[in-house]
């Protein structure tokens, strides 16, 4: 494998504890050209040696501002990484602000600092042909909760087979690679997962994907999750990305269930992504979260016609009202589906609610999301 060539750059007051272990190896496809406490030098030496990318480990995201923005004025063509300690309280929309291609958030060990690197590159390069080489693939939606408990899983399991249930052929992918749930929302037991097509080496292609593809009903098939969260790290951004390209080669339409975070491959889910379904609650912690899942897309550079904001358990009695969801999110959801007793129900009998008992209020609220998402895909089209 053709090794990646970096440079790196630490600012002065960067804890070197967290240096120890974290800088990848020639080991881990990556060949360190330079490396310095001075970020103007360090990015002269990056366009010196002509560096893919430049990993910048800085305890702050404005200490590095000015060399992420002469960087991406100078050099557009190098993928930008930022390594911060831990956690980081809102500054991953700062560095995706600033011009950041990939975050790493620290510790983290060398091999997944490398994997960032690698996103990173493959982020860059695929920026000027992302349209062209997916304008003749099948519609992806990415569901996303930024925060957990949201409902995120019920939508995505609903929309996926209201789709199926309209004669697409629906592809769901639960990107949960933790703690997915896809599997047990909707009865499937998880005897192939994402992380065996992981082990297996080589190119990945259609009949590869198809032998650890799960059908749950008709027209609607699943690549389930890992069963253990330690088999997480199996696959990263760029794996994602193959996936997505051959899955969306291979059905009508693909679904993508995400964590309730901005994973590598959760990010590369949304670069490829024609609608960003985000979901969240009617409570304080739930509105923070979504506005802030919201501003990220929007720094990611989602457009906001391509964003599909659904307000979930949106009658709950608890203090709050549209008026006060509008001043939180400055916008109004696209889509509320009520609470019902119906939903545990459906989802404890592993059969979506738009299946099980289509006349009811949510229901009929999620075949909703299906019709702006099937409106967002064709108004793209167009």
């Amino acid at each position: 494998m053709k090794s990646m060539k970096l440079s790196i750059a630490a600012h002065r007051a960067f804890p070197s504890g967290l240096l120890d272990g974290a800088i990848p190896t020639a080991g881990e496809g990556v060949l360190v050209a330079s490396g310095m406490s001075d970020l103007t030098r360090a990015l002269m030496s990056a366009e010196r040696d002509n560096s893919e990318a430049l990993l910048l480990f800085t305890p702050r995201v404005e200490d590095v501002t000015e060399v992420l923005a002469t960087s991406r004025r100078d050099r557009p063509d190098m993928a930008l990484i930022v390594a911060m300690p831990g956690p980081m309280n809102g500054e991953i929309a700062e560095a995706f602000k600033a011009g950041a291609d990939e975050i790493v958030v620290l510790p983290a060990e060398s091999s997944s600092v490398a994997v960032a690197v690698q996103k990173a590159i493959a982020r860059v390069a695929n920026r000027d042909s992302a349209v062209a080489a997916t304008s003749d693939s099948a519609p992806l939606a990415v569901v996303l909760g930024p925060k957990g408990g949201v409902g995120k899983t019920t939508i995505s399991t609903n929309v996926a087979a209201d789709l199926a249930s309209r004669g697409n052929r629906t592809l769901l992918i639960d990107l949960d690679l933790q703690f997915g749930d896809v599997g047990v929302v909707l009865g499937v037991r998880p005897e192939r997962t994402i992380y065996d097509l992981g082990q297996v080496p080589g190119r990945l292609d259609a009949d590869r994907l198809g032998a650890f593809i799960t059908s749950a009903r008709e027209n609607l098939d699943v690549l389930l999750a890992p069963v253990r969260p330690d088999q997480a790290d199996a696959f990263d951004g760029p794996r994602i990305e193959a996936v997505l390209a051959v899955a969306r080669s291979s059905y009508d339409v693909v679904v993508v269930d995400c964590p309730p975070a901005f994973t590598s491959p959760a990010i590369a889910a949304i670069d490829q992504a024609d609608v960003c379904i985000v979901v969240g609650t009617l409570d304080l912690p739930g509105l923070k979260n979504l506005k802030v899942g919201l501003q990220t897309l929007d720094l990611m550079g989602v457009p906001e016609e391509r964003t599909l904001v659904v307000l979930n358990r949106s009658d709950s009695k608890v203090g709050l009202s549209t008026s006060d969801v509008r001043d939180v999110l400055a916008r109004t959801p696209d889509v509320s589906v009520p609470s019902d007793r119906a939903v545990p129900r459906s989802v404890n009998a592993a059969s979506p609610i738009v299946s099980s008992e289509p006349k009811s209020s949510p229901a009929k609220a999620l075949r909703t999301i299906t019709d702006r998402v099937v409106a967002v895909v064709d108004a793209k089209d167009e």
